[in-house]
């Protein structure tokens, strides 16, 4: 049987090949990263359709491929026929939460070869942890499915795999801040960056279909809506990428045959039919966080991180410019703050003249609760930047919160290869948020 392609949404599909169903890291509904982005359309697969499905694949914990709510819908009795496949990771969270749900879970090694019966394979590689491809062989197509990785070396990574790419998936547009309000040529330098990656992909991988994904969404806040009109649109994408390779666009709910041709022309025009319906940002609540109450949150954090790690191991590096406090208005209280990984909130009531950015106190309560909030942040781009190089300050300052969530920590962390080599590259201007450590 032909390998088919169900598509389903925004990064999800659900794979037919060799007896088998895997599906791909299903989004069905709601929004994600702090009701920051919203499917771009309506999905059409649903939580029954997974009956006789016999494995999903999540990529990594983010919420638009990890998505709880639609993983929650699947009724109960499906759930322990179904095998979650996700990369091996220290802190185990994920393969926690699907063993607890009912789900039967296989851990992938990283870059190891795993049959899944005697006709599909796959392989899968790890990110710094986060995120990861995968690599699916058949009869009759291999699909190469590279989500949101950056920073990869994919030469390496090709030079690796057991067989040719058939089908290369990869994301399309950008997904994560990119520029303030009016910041048009800085928008449009990312949109154009994201055109250029997905060439470096195609040129290295050589396949003889490009599947562009992971990008069908919208910025459906009211700070972060601006990014809407420069993020590419796939009728644009479909066109450039054709030139060079033939490309495949997907709706909701379509199927395709791997190596048929396909019509394109009418996944485009309802695409850009629903983009057309997204004119103004979605209604939301947000409650505010008193400052008395962010600082009661600091003071929690900075005794668990004194507790984890050895901070006074960093020492030296509280005096360099490197880790200076970073200032940050919260624009729903009026005021701004003073922060620092060396103490945490060190000064209240400063202006807005006197900050390098400014988001709401819940988004700043969401990095002193979570590991994740930092990043839940820098993707939904529900900030504005004061002065040049927020990004990259205030992952400094975050940084270990966030490794530490995920099973690493000082002096541990100092240790993996893969981590120092990456900080060094984004110290020295090779790598920066947008290529580095996007969703």
């Amino acid at each position: 049987m032909t390998a088919e392609i169900t598509w389903i949404n925004h990064a999800g599909f659900e794979l037919t090949a060799g007896g088998l169903k895997i599906v791909h890291d299903p989004w069905l509904v709601g929004t994600a990263f702090d009701n920051g982005w919203s499917l771009l359309s309506k999905t059409v697969f649903n939580a029954d359709d997974f009956a006789d499905v016999d494995y999903i694949w999540f990529s990594h914990e983010h919420p638009d491929h990890f998505s709880v709510p639609s993983i929650k819908s699947i009724p109960q009795e499906y759930r322990g026929k179904i095998t979650v496949l996700f990369q091996e990771t220290k802190d185990k969270r994920v393969v926690k939460f699907c063993e607890k749900a009912g789900f039967r879970v296989l851990e992938l090694k990283n870059g190891v070869r795993t049959n899944l019966n005697d006709q599909v394979a796959v392989t899968c590689g790890a990110v710094l942890g986060r995120d990861s491809w995968l690599f699916t062989e058949t009869p009759d197509a291999t699909i190469f499915n590279a989500n949101d990785c950056v920073g990869v070396n994919w030469e390496a990574v090709a030079a690796e795999l057991p067989r040719d790419v058939d089908v290369l998936m990869t994301q399309f547009s950008f997904a994560n801040w990119v520029g303030n309000p009016g910041d048009h040529d800085r928008m449009r330098q990312a949109a154009e960056e994201k055109l250029h990656a997905m060439q470096a992909q195609i040129d290295v991988f050589k396949p003889h279909i490009v599947m562009p994904f992971a990008s069908y969404v919208w910025f459906s806040h009211e700070k972060n809506f601006h990014m809407n009109e420069h993020a590419n649109k796939i009728g644009m994408v479909a066109e450039k990428i054709g030139q060079h390779v033939d490309v495949v666009i997907l709706y909701p709910g379509d199927r395709y045959k791997v190596g048929e041709p396909n019509d394109n022309s009418t996944a485009i025009a309802r695409y850009e039919a629903d983009g057309a319906q997204h004119q103004a940002p979605l209604r939301t609540e947000e409650a505010s966080i008193v400052v008395a109450d962010l600082i009661a949150l600091s003071q929690k954090e900075q005794k668990r991180i004194r507790k984890e790690n050895w901070m006074w191991a960093l020492t030296p590096l509280k005096s360099t410019r490197l880790f200076e406090p970073i200032s940050i208005y919260l624009d729903d209280l009026g005021e701004g703050i003073s922060y620092s990984m060396f103490g945490g909130i060190l000064s209240t009531g400063l202006r807005v003249d006197e900050c390098d950015m400014s988001c709401s106190s819940a988004s700043f309560a969401g990095m002193l609760r979570n590991g994740y909030g930092y990043s839940t942040l820098m993707i939904n781009a529900r900030y504005v930047e004061l002065r040049p190089g927020v990004a990259d300050r205030l992952s400094r300052h975050f940084a270990i919160a966030a490794r530490n969530e995920e099973g690493d920590y000082i002096p541990g962390l100092l240790l993996r290869r893969d981590y120092v080599i990456f900080q060094l590259r984004r110290l020295f201007g090779l790598a920066n948020y947008s290529t580095g450590v996007t969703k």
